[in-house]
């Protein structure tokens, strides 16, 4: 008779993978990942130096064990003598991450967030932006890089989105500028729902705009409350896998209320699995800016809206 954690191994690989997944596409060259080993590593980078999470994902992750993980740091004073984080500093660090974990739960996007206000609560703000902002920071192609016609296609995406507005239908907040990877464009777009009517609101809106509607792909993900009950789901709209993952994003990144719509203009060059990073990040660069993710208390947990 197979025993109960074997029965619960599978569930475990999956959400495992999930989150890895989400973590590569919110945290870019911030992240690495070894296979081999079923560890992860993730920087970041306070005014002392570089600091990394290393976690060792266990079989029985996230059903009943969590994560094996290790905090070093490797600095130098001004003397050259090398020092690193205190241990008053790691036992706060061991407290918060402990106190996170809840069985049956992924947590390391949790870990993240706490580990970042604790070290800038202790030494102050990142002497550089993590990947989460610098990947999703709008690109413009390079001149060599653009095509005739191109850039004043990446002009006129950059501009307002016209729309017939139903009806009682949410404001939607729309990328200020596009995302351009060898000549596809990517634009998000956000709006606050409370119910399933302002999803269907929010999609008529959205199509009801030439430029909008002729997208090779409208990616989009919403979560709710309705009743105490979390409602959500997605729609690929043909990208295969990308409104899951998209979806998987808003999950980790605890955004409720909101529906998300990524559009993308295929410029006629494959980008592999990079359009899945591309998505995502676009998407969490709008909801981080209108406030839609929450913010982290001083005991690593996550709380109110920037909004």
């Amino acid at each position: 008779m197979p025993s109960q954690e074997s029965d619960v191994e599978p569930e475990n690989q999956t959400l495992q993978q999930e989150e890895l997944l989400a973590l590569e596409a919110i945290y870019d060259s911030d992240f690495a990942h070894n296979a081999d080993t079923s560890s992860l590593t993730l920087s970041f980078h306070p005014p002392p130096g570089k600091v990394e999470l290393t976690c060792h994902l266990p079989k029985a992750y996230p059903s009943s064990e969590m994560p094996c993980y290790e905090v070093t740091s490797h600095w130098t004073n001004r003397a050259g003598v090398s020092y690193g984080l205190p241990d008053s500093v790691r036992r706060l660090i061991d407290e918060r991450l402990r106190d996170l974990f809840v069985p049956g739960e992924v947590v390391i996007f949790e870990w993240v967030e706490a580990l970042k206000f604790l070290l800038e609560e202790q030494y102050g703000t990142e002497v550089q932006e993590t990947e989460v902002r610098t990947a999703t920071s709008p690109r413009k192609p390079s001149a060599s890089a653009v095509e005739p016609g191109e850039a004043d296609e990446t002009e006129e995406m950059s501009g307002s989105y016209p729309m017939t507005i139903p009806p009682n239908c949410p404001a939607i907040v729309h990328s200020l500028s596009p995302m351009v990877e060898r000549k596809s464009i990517f634009v998000a777009h956000v709006a606050a729902i409370t119910s399933l009517d302002d999803v269907c609101l929010v999609m008529a809106a959205l199509r009801t705009n030439k430029r909008i509607a002729r997208a090779t792909h409208n990616i989009m993900a919403y979560r709710l409350e309705v009743n105490g009950v979390c409602k959500q789901d997605s729609d690929d709209d043909g990208e295969s896998a990308a409104g899951g993952r998209l979806l998987h994003m808003l999950e980790l990144s605890q955004v409720t209320g909101a529906i998300v719509v990524v559009s993308r203009w295929y410029g006629g060059v494959q980008l592999g699995p990079l359009r899945f990073k591309l998505i995502n990040n676009c998407a969490r660069q709008l909801l981080d800016s209108e406030g839609f993710i929450p913010i982290a208390r001083e005991d690593g947990r996550k709380t109110g809206k920037k909004r």
